[in-house]
C-alpha cells in the first residue's frame, strides 16, 4: 500500500455478524397532485402566496383524509376555518364538509362545500398509498386573488398559472405563488 490516503478494509461476511438487523424505512412524504402538477415528497402543506393555507393529512383508523384549511373572500378577510375535517363554529353556517372514509374497495376522500353557492371549493382523494389528488379547487388565497383547481392547470388570480411541472419539496410544503 504506497497511498498513505488508502486504508486497508476487511471483508465481512454475513456469518460474522451475530444476528442480522433489520431497520424499518421511514415513511417517504406525501405527493401532492395538484391539476397537473405534481409536489413529491411534502409535509402535506400546501402554502400559497407564502402563507400555509391548506393540510392534508392521512389518519390510519378509520382511514381518513383530514383537511385543515383557512377560507378568505376576494378581499383577503377570513371566512372560514376546518381544521381535520372539523368546521370551526362560525364556518358552520357558510361550509359543510363531506368525508368519506377509506376501505379495501374504495379510497378515502374530503370535500367542502359552500352553502351560499352551492359549489364545491375544495375536494381531495387518495389516489395510491401516500398520493393524494386535489380534484377540485375554487377558493381565494389570503390575498383575495382566486385559486383555481383543475384536471388540468392550478391557478391563482390571473398572473400565475402552473401546469405540468414536477417539483420535489424534501419534506416541506408545496409552495405556489
Amino acid at each position: 500500500m504506497n497511498n498513505p490516503l488508502q486504508a486497508k478494509t476487511k471483508s465481512i461476511g454475513i456469518t460474522d455478524s451475530p444476528e442480522l438487523i433489520d431497520l424499518e424505512k421511514p415513511e417517504q412524504g406525501l405527493e401532492l397532485h395538484l391539476g397537473s402538477n405534481v409536489f413529491r415528497n411534502t409535509n402535506g402543506v400546501i402554502k400559497l402566496q407564502g402563507k400555509e393555507q391548506v393540510v392534508l393529512e392521512l389518519q390510519p383508523d378509520p382511514f381518513t383524509l383530514l383537511l385543515t384549511m383557512d377560507f378568505y373572500d376576494d378581499q383577503g378577510t377570513r371566512i372560514g376555518h376546518i381544521r381535520r375535517n372539523t368546521l370551526s363554529a362560525h364556518s358552520a353556517a357558510r361550509f359543510t364538509v363531506t368525508v368519506k372514509v377509506g376501505d379495501e374497495t374504495s379510497p378515502p376522500s374530503v370535500a367542502v362545500t359552500d352553502l351560499t353557492t352551492e359549489r364545491t371549493v375544495f375536494e381531495a382523494c387518495l389516489i395510491q398509498k401516500r398520493k393524494i389528488r386535489i380534484t377540485v379547487g375554487h377558493f381565494n388565497a389570503h390575498t383575495g386573488e382566486l385559486v383555481t383547481v383543475s384536471p388540468h392547470y392550478c391557478r391563482i388570480g390571473t398572473g400565475l398559472t402552473l401546469f405540468g411541472n414536477v417539483a420535489e419539496s424534501r419534506g416541506g410544503a408545496a409552495t405556489i405563488g
